[in-house]
């Protein structure tokens, strides 16, 4: 039997993960905040680093893909001043509930 194609290969993903990370960590050293074109980037590598990382951790993308989007999103509501314990406890509460509610759903569609 061919077990080639059946294993995933992690090298190309932990090799972009990499590259995210010094990216990241480059723009956050490097590059001073003058635009918010240098913030859509900032804010858009890491959510790829976080993205990744995550993914590759729990060896689940969507989780890794709500991790992310969970984190950019605290983020931006504190670059705009709104990330009060309201506001983050809704956000805790609308991506857990997205988080078992497709936990649930796969397991009834088995």
């Amino acid at each position: 039997m061919n077990r080639r194609g059946k294993g995933k290969n992690f090298l190309p993903t932990l090799l972009l993960v990499v590259v995210f990370w010094m990216l990241w960590f480059y723009i956050l050293l490097k590059v001073p905040p003058s635009s918010n074109l240098v913030l859509m980037i900032f804010l858009a590598t890491l959510f790829a680093a976080l993205f990744l990382t995550t993914a590759l951790i729990s060896a689940n993308s969507r989780r890794g893909l709500l991790f992310a989007l969970f984190i950019v999103l605290l983020l931006i509501m504190q670059f705009f001043q709104i990330a009060n314990i309201l506001n983050i406890g809704l956000l805790i509460g609308i991506f857990l509930s997205v988080e078992l509610y497709f936990r649930v759903d796969r397991r009834h569609n088995l």
